[in-house]
């Protein structure tokens, strides 16, 4: 499949890591983007979809049938809050919710809070490079606090997902 290169051009932006990269097409949804040295695979098709919305709302592996991309409609009641606001459709059908439900339903409501913060700001580059050297156990104690508050926190994420896996689909159908 070719590239949509009006499509890239239009939708550029420099993203945290201060990369230019590429908006994905539910970006409004995820935030998220395509950095341009990740070649064509997360590009695959004419979705121009990032990893994450391509394996939650794609066709990523034999069991997801979803739409990859999800359209957006400016004015809408949801479903859920009964607010009339923007509004996206569902990954496996045709119902909408309002973007704010949507993430609560498909992301929760803190995913990301709580999220142990790295001890030494001025090394953590340097330490996600080469975290497998034995200096940073001498040097630098509160990393091996950290490492584990990262452990129980993602243990906490994925039970989460594991206990609210009804939460990702359609609140009105169950698909």
């Amino acid at each position: 499949m070719s590239r949509d290169l009006d499509y890239e051009e239009k939708n550029k932006y420099i993203d945290q890591f201060g990369q230019e990269s590429i908006k994905c097409k539910n970006h409004e949804l995820c935030g998220g983007g395509l950095a341009p040295d990740y070649g064509f695979y997360t590009r695959s098709g004419k979705e121009y979809l990032c990893i994450n919305c391509h394996m939650m709302f794609g066709t990523w592996g034999t069991s997801h049938k979803g739409k990859g991309v999800l359209p957006i409609t400016d004015i809408l009641e949801c479903s859920v809050c009964f607010e009339t606001k923007r509004s996206i459709e569902q990954p496996n059908c045709k119902h909408t919710l309002c973007i704010d439900c949507f993430k609560r339903c498909y992301y929760g409501d803190d995913v990301l809070e709580n999220e142990p913060i790295f001890p030494y700001p001025d090394i953590e580059d340097e330490y996600f490079e080469d975290d497998c050297n034995e200096k940073w156990k001498v040097d630098y104690p509160l990393i091996k606090i950290y490492n584990e508050e990262c452990n129980k926190w993602h243990d906490k994420i994925d039970q989460k997902y594991k206990d609210e896996k009804y939460l990702r689909k359609c609140p009105l159908c169950r698909e």
